[in-house]
């Protein structure tokens, strides 16, 4: 394995274009809390009063609607983040409602939690299958009712953080769970996962092929990494680069195997003629024919110091740093954040 090390002042001299160029700090620093808000619908005034308390005391915005036309129009007005839709209301029952709510682009998603007197198990199946997000009969217990909301409100945030081509959690995703891996103290590491050569690749093969590859790579990772166990998380920050927390005993082995992996599949991308050659063949600019390389892939491992990072934004900056100190050398690599005691660059492959 080749390695090498760095001096404390060659740490400090990076290029502050490559620190945090595809890591998106905007998107990780954590903005101010905005409430949610949720659209209550209920004829009976002392309900829509009583959940508008309890929701207010937990937190949240409300938005009260008397019937079912009011509550298609403010639906579309102010858009929720979630609508309490009870069942039997004049002008339009719940049910006719939540029809014309999945109708509608501007609100099809916005998650439904019904509120109803019937206990009838078919029917309640029958709003579960159409794309109702979860329901509670009357009397309900107004404490389990937010819970409820809160519930649908965190799933409909996860879901909306995956990224539609891997079906990994997004940035918001991975801020918290580095977040709370620094909050608990335990040992944790931060691998900063990112293709080297993804542009040329896109460029010859065209998108279609770049995303199977970026579908590849995704899955590659959520089997390796699912291999360790229960204490991991895998998301895709975007593009070509993805985030994996593992314990920390875990990640340099880890970081060899997704290197390992990745070498000994990715040619399967590639035309049979550019396999048997070694690299593609493409025109540059002036039309004259150089040779690409494969894609590689390069990792910046991180261990998670609460001692040393307040927030998931400053592991992000060290996890870039690394990952650009591992593209340094030719082939895949990784880089493993030492500089307590010194940076060590290692490559499995030669």
């Amino acid at each position: 394995m080749l390695a090498r090390s760095l001096t404390p002042q060659q740490d400090q001299r990076w290029p502050a274009g490559t620190v945090f160029s595809l890591f998106l700090l905007s998107s990780i620093a954590m903005p101010e809390r905005v409430k949610s808000r949720v659209l209550v619908a209920d004829d009976d005034p002392s309900t829509r009063a009583l959940i508008d308390m309890a929701l207010q005391e937990a937190g949240y915005d409300c938005v009260l609607a008397a019937d079912g036309k009011s509550a298609i129009e403010q639906a579309r007005a102010t858009r929720p983040d979630l609508i309490v839709l009870d069942v039997g209301m004049p002008l339009m029952t719940g049910d006719e409602v939540h029809r014309e709510l999945r109708r509608d682009p501007r609100t099809r998603y916005i998650p439904v939690v019904f509120v109803t007197a019937k206990r009838t198990t078919g029917e309640m199946a029958a709003r579960l299958r159409n794309g109702a997000d979860d329901y509670i009969a009357k009397p309900f217990d107004i404490d389990e009712l937010v819970a409820r909301i809160a519930s649908a409100l965190r799933r409909a945030a996860e879901l909306r953080s995956l990224n539609p081509l891997s079906g990994l959690p997004g940035n918001l995703s991975i801020a918290h769970e580095i977040d709370a891996r620094l909050a608990d103290g335990s040992d944790q590491a931060c691998l900063y996962v990112d293709v080297d050569h993804f542009k040329d690749f896109n460029d010859h093969h065209g998108f279609t092929r770049g995303d199977r590859l970026i579908a590849h790579l995704a899955e590659l990772l959520s089997q390796t990494v699912g291999e360790l166990g229960d204490d991991t998380f895998t998301g895709h920050v975007g593009g070509d680069d993805f985030v994996v927390l593992v314990p920390g005993e875990l990640a340099e082995e880890l970081a060899g195997q997704i290197v390992a992996r990745f070498d000994a599949s990715i040619t399967a991308l590639y035309d049979a003629e550019d396999r048997a050659r070694g690299w593609v063949e493409a025109p540059d600019r002036r039309g004259r024919t150089r040779k690409v390389p494969f894609v590689t892939v390069s990792i910046g491992v991180v261990p998670l110091r609460p001692e040393r990072f307040a927030s998931a934004t400053e592991v992000a900056r060290a996890a870039a740093e690394m990952k650009e100190v591992a593209k340094r050398r030719s082939g895949s690599g990784y880089a493993i954040d030492r500089r307590r005691e010194s940076v060590s660059v290692a490559s499995p492959t030669p």
